[in-house]
This record gives structure tokens, C-alpha cells and sequence, in this order.
């Protein structure tokens, strides 16, 4: 039983082991640093900028299409609800900035222009923000010079989230510089225009510059987790063309060894039948419940699908070939004299130099037998010239051994038969497949070599009447003549002397090209290859092939350029696009095979803990707008005390684990020792893995930041309507509601569909209040536009972060399931191919 235990405990062990060690790999897979060193370590960065500037041409064309939709609802709303003699002036105005935003922006749509001048992404981007800003801020000034109306800006925070999520500008110090002078800008507006004559100016100021703070916050930490999430997914595309390289080269060598043992079209039904047998056997594990699919069940099925069916025989008739047999003579001396070792070696130098003139002549080497070479022409493919190969190979032969003979003074010579006739060739047995060729003439070619001259080549009449006069001979030996076997067959035999015919000879030019490029080939035979060359040439390959994988990599769901494209003018990679898209329904952006969904959702998410932090940071700024918005009463105290404590408590555990492998942890195999620290680690573990444990702190921190926001109006009860004005700012409100929506969509692994729900639920919370409990206090607060309904800029701010937030998630969610797509189910079925193609 201790034993039992003690093993039971070992095993667990092994197992947690592992897990951290898994974990703390993809720790380090999803740190930024890490991806970018990767990339550049894999000389990827030029492919990556590449694709890179498709999305950024992609989230720049959804930008314009938001600036007009935005343009055209601002102004359809002061056609319908403001007085027309102010709203003009406005209107000209929003217009004009659009039309001028999307000409300055189209130049990016130039790749030619763009690829030869960097500097106009960063022109034209600066140009267009400045064009927005201050149409934003000139307004305000005017009206509250020439009227002396004061106007709240309604484009501060669109601004920056158009900075950080849809500009082209590339990494992130450009567009944090940028964002930061846009802050500074609407800061000194708010500063000198809007809150001049309120009391408590400071106290506006402060919330103004602590609002735009978190705004610039959040729209940095998309564009971070938008490039982890990115590059990740070019490394998996990445990793998938290269393994899928490997399975390619993999499949090349297995095929190259298998024809270096066997006749393609022996090799070919032999593996048609391994596949057969395969498919069969998929069709009966699926009529049975129980049994795992795929090709990987138990080594049994496996061993019973790679033996051949006992009534199944691969065996091919052959007419017209020629076979050699080739005989070492002294080498029964040599075993009893001569060292094993050096008699292996010689033997080892003979016969691939015999292999190698085998290929040169195009013969097909059947097998060795001790001392005995034998090989075959004309049979692995026609060739008229299957005699004089032979001969040839013969003739080579001889000088092979003798050149051997020199190198190590070793007393050896060569005995050849060659005779020309018909074979069957075929592959025999089960446990180990072994192809031979059988016939009468195999047995003549046999008794030819054993009744021949040392150093010469022997042949049968039937083979010298296929030479054509090309070679001096004489009369065989006097041994063949008595041969019973030879008898038998009436064969009279002849020994070739040397070559007759012409060097120039064309049949026989044409014959010395091939062998020599046979011969080179052979060079590149993966025998030969070493590792380092391997290792590079796939390196090389799968470079060129990520520059094919790049227009076949997503760059969202939303495509404004291909909306007015033809179905029928779709490239073929736009059309395996369409085909992955079709497997994520259009709304929800859940897999359509509910295993799919499921599976993605269990992935643990690694960037958990940084979306805690964030979120904590933006509630630290909610209560601190909260604070200064609100005098602080006891109840409040209560609720902010358990708040912040709950949040301080999640971003503490999830920040555990990384702080300890980071800082405690000696190597990447060792645990937290004491029970507290361990008990910490296992829960910020669990906190990553588990979706339930993520909805929970996701729910938490969302409903955390909620209460915050809503203590503003906490106290704001049925009072007369002067009180009311006093009780809380509504753009403060309205503000802190555009932080709750960004918050909503902050964390990267919680299902779409549920951010967005709760999204929603926020936005139609908030209008619930504007519009039915604090319907006077909104309507009385700074408009955007002169005698607009103030409410009506509320809920335009609050629309325009719910849709671009909405389709930045959008885009991004998508992004991620169609590589997850790609990498689950094409890496997988490639690997139960080649998993199958293995025990063939």
C-alpha cells in the first residue's frame, strides 16, 4: 500500500511538474519583449511589418467609415434638433474636417507610395488628428468668443481611441507621443474655455485630465494586447508552414527511402493498400461507440493495418530486363585473415561506390547477399538500353573493386553474370516486407556470375545480342559450357573484353548525360545531407512560404475594401478566408460546431493578470473622479473599503505566479515551498486556466467599477429640480459610463458575447437614467452644439464608444478564432496524416 502511495504520489508530482513547467512557457510565449525578440530571431519582422500594414490598412478603412458614419449622424442630428442659424456654421464644418480627414488618409492606401516614403504614414496620420482636434476645439473657441456660449468637446476621447486603435501609425511611442499632445491640448481648452468661470475649477481640471489619462491608458493597452495577440498569431502561422515543411520533407524522405528499397509502382500499391486499409478501419472504429478515430488507436490496429492482407500479393510480371549479379572472389580468404572490422569497412566502401554507379546507369539494385551484389534493369522503368546498363555497371564494377583493392591492399577481384530475359518482382512476407525478383533467367544470371572469369563480365547470348556491337568479346568459359543449369536452357555464354563503339556514339552520349545527372542527384540525397543544411533549407523555405501565407492571414471580420468586390473576382486565398469565416457564425463570432467554442474558451489566458491591472488602475480613477466629484459620506467609505479590497486581493493573486517565477524561483521546474506561497501560486494558476473562475473575477471587476460610478448618483433621489443640478456633473457621469464600456471589453478571454452583452446592458442602464430618472439634469448641462438637447451629446459620446469599442473587440475575436481555426484543425490534420503516412 506505502508503495501504491509513494508511486501515486510520484506520478502527481510528475504531473505538476509539467503543468508549471507548460505554464511558465507560455508565461514567457505572451510577453511582448519575447514575441518581438522571437520574430526578430526568425528574421520574421519584414514579414510581420508586411502584414502589419494590410491590418492597418484594414482598421484605417473601418475608421473612415466610422468618421463619415459619425460625421453624418452629428450632422443629421442638428438638422432634426437644433436651431438652424447656429447649426450651420457646425455642420460645414463637421463636413469639411471629414472630407479633409479621408484625403489626407487615402494616401495610405497607396502601397507603392507608402513603400517608397514611411515618413507620409506618420505625416498623414499626425495631419488628420490635428485636422480633428482642432475642429473640435475651434468650435468651442468660437462659440464661446462670438456668443459666449460654452460648448463641452464631444470628440476628445474618439480622438484618442482613433490615435491608438485605428491610425497606421506603427509601435506604440508614436502614437503615445501623439495622444499625449492631444491630451495636453484638451486639457488647456478645458482649462481656459469650458470650466474658466466654475467654482471649482481645479476639481474640473483634475477629473478632465484624469479622465483623458485612463482613456490614453486603454486605448495603449489594446494596441499592446492587439500586438501580442498578432504576433502570436504570425508565430503560429509561422510554426504551422514550418512543421508543415517538416511533414512535407519528412514524407520525401520516407518516400526516398522507400523507392531506394522498392519499384515506385511496387511502392505505390503498397501504399494504396496501407491507406485502404486505414479508411477501412476509421469506417468500423466509427460504427463502434467507445473507440478513439484517427490512426493512433493501439499499436495492434497499427501493426495489423501496416502487414499486407494474406490474400493480397504484390507481385508484377516483367518483360525484357536484364539482371547482374555481381560475386566478391577471395572473400571467404578475407573473413578468416582479415580483421571484422576492416572487412566490413571494405566492404562498406564497395558497395556504396557500386550503389552509386547503380544509379548513375539507371539499374535497380535488388539486395546484398554476404559478398554477393545483385540488381536489375529495365524493371522500375522501360528503358531499351537495360543490356548495355548492365554492362556498363559491370565494366564500372571491375574497376571499382580494383581501385578498392589498391586504396587497402586487399587481395579481392569481381566476378559478374548478366543475362536478359523476364522476372517477376513483388514484395513477400509480413512482419518485414522484402522485395526480390524470382525466374529461370534469375537463376541463369546466378550460374553465369558463379561459372565466370575473375575480372570479367560474363553474358549470356540473349544479353549479347542486345549490345549492338558496341563492345569486343570472346567466347565464355569452359565452366559455363559443363553447367548443368546453363545446359539445361541451351545458354552458350561470352566474356566482354572492353567497350568497341565510339565515345562519340549519340545513344551513348545521350546515356553518360543522364548518368551524370543521376549521379548528381544523388548528391542531394538525403543520406548525404547533414543536419545544418536540413535545418537551413527548411529555414529558407519557410520564409518564402510565409510570404505566400501573408494574404491568407485575417485581417478581420469587417473588410470595408472587399464590400463592393464581386464574389467571382475573389482570389483564391480570399476564398479559404471565406471558408474559415463561414465556420464562425456572423453576430456572436461563436464557432458553428459547439466542441470548437468550447474548447477555444477552456484555453487559459495569460494575459489575465495585466487585464486586472488595468481594470484596477482605471477603478483607482473612477473613485478618485468619484472623490472629487462627490463629497465622501460613511456609506460610501463601505463600499469603496470592500471594493478595493476585492480588487487589490485579484490583482495580488493573479500577479502572483509571474512575480514569483520571476524573482523566487530558482529554475523553471520549482514550486513555492511554503504552504501559504504555494497556495497563492495554485490559485493564480487556476485563475488563468479556469473560464468559470474568469467570469467570476471578470463579473467582479466590471460590478466593481459599476459601483464606483454609480455612488454619483447614489444620493440623487426624487428632489426638486435645482437640487438635482447640484447633485452630481453629468459629463462627469457620462464620462466615467465610457470607462465602464472600455472596462466591459478589456479582459481577452472571456467569451464576445459576453462582453458585448454587458456592454449593452451598461449603455441601456445609463440610458434608463438620462432619459426617465435624470431627464432635467442631463438636458441642463453643456451641450456640444448651440441649442442642441444636451442629452443627445451624451448619447452620442456614449454610442461612439460602445461601437468602437464593440468593433476593435470585433475584429480582434475574430483575428484569434480563425487562427485558432487554422492551427487546431489544419496542424492537426496534417499531423494524423503524417502520423498515418508513418506505418506506411
Amino acid at each position: 500500500m506505502n508503495s501504491q502511495y509513494n508511486a501515486s504520489n510520484r506520478a502527481s508530482s510528475f504531473r505538476s511538474n509539467h503543468e508549471h513547467v507548460q505554464t511558465t512557457l507560455n508565461e514567457k510565449n505572451w510577453e511582448w519583449s519575447y514575441l518581438v525578440r522571437k520574430c526578430r530571431n526568425l528574421e520574421l519582422e519584414e514579414s510581420y511589418d508586411l502584414y502589419m500594414r494590410r491590418l492597418r490598412i484594414g482598421y484605417l478603412s473601418i475608421f473612415i467609415f466610422i468618421q463619415l458614419l459619425v460625421t453624418c449622424t452629428h450632422a443629421l442630428v442638428l438638422l432634426t434638433s437644433s436651431d438652424l442659424t447656429y447649426a450651420y456654421v457646425d455642420m460645414v464644418t463637421y463636413v469639411v474636417t471629414g472630407v479633409l480627414i479621408w484625403l489626407i488618409l487615402s494616401v495610405n492606401f497607396r502601397n507603392e507610395l507608402i513603400s517608397k516614403h514611411g515618413w507620409l504614414i506618420y505625416a498623414s496620420s499626425w495631419l488628420a488628428v490635428s485636422i480633428l482636434v482642432l475642429m473640435d476645439i475651434g468650435l468651442n473657441v468660437y462659440h464661446a468668443t462670438s456668443n459666449n456660449d460654452i460648448l463641452n468637446p464631444i470628440y476628445d476621447a474618439y480622438t484618442l481611441y482613433a490615435i491608438y486603435m485605428f491610425m497606421p501609425i506603427p509601435y506604440v511611442l508614436q502614437p503615445f507621443i501623439l495622444g499625449t499632445a492631444v491630451t495636453i491640448c484638451y486639457i488647456i481648452n478645458y482649462s481656459f474655455v469650458i470650466s474658466a468661470k466654475e467654482a471649482n475649477q481645479m476639481h474640473s481640471i483634475f477629473n478632465e485630465a484624469i479622465y483623458l489619462s485612463c482613456v490614453n491608458f486603454l486605448g495603449i493597452f489594446f494596441r499592446l494586447m492587439r500586438d501580442i495577440a498578432l504576433r502570436t498569431t504570425f508565430l503560429d502561422r509561422r510554426q504551422y508552414v514550418e512543421e508543415n515543411l517538416l511533414l512535407r520533407y519528412a514524407r520525401d524522405q520516407e518516400r526516398s527511402l522507400l523507392l531506394s528499397i522498392l519499384p515506385a509502382q511496387i511502392a505505390d500499391r503498397l501504399q494504396e493498400d496501407v491507406r485502404n486499409r486505414i479508411e477501412r478501419s476509421k469506417q468500423q472504429h466509427h460504427h463502434r461507440p467507445g473507440i478513439n478515430h484517427g490512426c493512433s488507436n493501439n499499436n495492434q490496429a497499427l501493426r495489423r493495418w501496416r502487414q499486407p492482407d494474406h490474400g493480397t500479393l504484390f507481385i508484377e510480371p516483367h518483360k525484357d530486363v536484364t539482371i547482374l549479379y555481381a560475386d566478391v572472389v577471395n572473400y571467404t580468404h578475407l573473413t578468416t585473415t582479415l580483421d571484422v572490422k576492416k572487412l566490413v569497412e571494405a566492404l562498406h566502401d564497395l558497395f556504396v561506390r557500386f550503389d552509386i554507379a547503380s544509379e548513375e546507369y539507371n539499374v535497380l539494385r535488388i539486395k546484398f547477399l554476404g559478398d554477393c551484389y545483385y540488381c536489375v534493369a529495365g524493371l522500375a522503368s522501360p528503358n531499351e538500353d537495360h543490356a548495355k546498363c548492365c554492362v556498363d555497371l559491370g565494366l564500372r564494377m571491375i574497376k571499382d573493386i580494383r581501385d578498392v583493392r589498391e586504396k587497402r591492399n586487399l587481395n579481392i577481384d569481381m566476378r559478374i553474370g548478366v543475362h536478359s530475359g523476364d522476372v517477376l518482382s513483388g514484395v513477400i512476407g509480413a512482419a518485414k516486407w522484402q522485395f526480390d525478383i524470382w525466374s529461370k533467367d534469375v537463376d541463369i544470371a546466378n550460374r553465369l556470375e558463379a561459372t565466370g572469369a575473375t575480372g570479367r563480365v560474363h553474358v549470356s547470348q540473349q544479353t549479347l545480342r542486345l549490345l549492338d556491337g558496341e563492345y569486343f568479346y570472346e567466347d565464355g568459359t569452359e565452366k559455363a559450357r559443363e553447367d548443368p543449369v546453363l545446359q539445361k536452357h541451351d545458354i552458350r555464354t561470352f566474356l566482354i573484353k572492353s567497350l568497341r563503339a565510339p565515345m562519340h556514339d549519340p545513344r551513348r552520349v545521350q546515356r553518360e548525360r543522364q548518368a551524370k545527372k543521376l549521379s548528381e542527384a544523388s548528391k542531394s540525397n538525403f543520406m548525404y545531407n547533414s543536419t545544418l543544411q536540413q535545418y537551413n533549407q527548411v529555414r529558407n523555405q519557410a520564409k518564402l512560404e510565409m510570404c505566400r501565407e501573408l494574404d491568407k492571414m485575417p485581417i478581420g471580420r469587417i473588410q470595408i475594401t472587399k464590400i463592393c468586390r464581386r464574389s467571382t473576382n475573389l482570389t483564391q486565398d480570399e476564398i479559404e478566408e471565406e471558408t474559415f469565416r463561414r465556420n464562425i457564425s456572423s453576430f456572436c463570432l461563436l464557432f458553428r460546431i459547439r466542441n470548437w467554442e468550447i474548447q477555444y474558451i477552456r484555453e487559459p489566458d495569460v494575459m489575465l493578470k495585466y487585464s486586472i491591472v488595468l481594470a484596477w488602475f482605471v477603478y483607482m480613477c473612477l473613485l478618485a473622479i468619484q472623490l472629487l466629484s462627490k463629497d465622501p459620506k460613511y456609506h460610501y467609505w463601505i463600499i469603496d473599503g470592500i471594493t478595493i479590497s476585492v480588487l487589490t486581493a485579484l490583482l495580488i493573486i493573479s500577479w502572483y505566479k509571474k512575480i514569483w517565477i520571476m524573482y523566487f524561483s530558482d529554475t523553471e521546474q520549482s514550486l513555492p515551498q511554503y504552504k501559504l506561497s504555494r497556495m497563492l501560486y495554485k490559485m493564480s494558476d487556476f485563475m488563468q486556466r479556469s473560464i468559470v473562475i474568469r467570469l467570476i473575477v471578470y463579473l467582479l471587476v466590471v460590478f466593481s467599477c459599476i459601483a464606483v460610478t454609480a455612488m454619483q448618483v447614489l444620493d440623487c433621489g426624487p428632489k426638486r429640480d435645482e437640487e438635482l443640478i447640484q447633485c452630481f456633473h453629468p459629463w462627469i457621469l457620462t464620462n466615467c459610463v465610457t470607462l465602464l464600456i472600455g472596462t466591459a471589453f478589456l479582459f481577452t478571454r472571456i467569451p464576445f458575447v459576453v462582453k458585448t452583452t454587458l456592454a449593452v446592458l451598461i449603455t441601456a442602464a445609463y440610458t434608463v437614467l438620462v432619459v426617465y430618472e435624470f431627464d432635467h439634469i442631463f438636458a441642463g448641462s453643456p451641450p456640444t452644439n448651440v441649442n442642441l438637447n444636451a442629452k443627445y451629446s451624451h448619447f452620442l459620446l456614449i454610442f461612439i464608444t460602445l461601437g468602437i469599442f464593440h468593433l476593435m473587440e470585433r475584429q480582434t475575436e475574430f483575428i484569434a478564432k480563425v487562427d485558432y481555426n487554422n492551427w487546431q484543425l489544419e496542424a492537426a490534420t496534417d499531423a494524423e496524416t503524417g502520423r498515418c503516412l508513418n506505418y506506411e
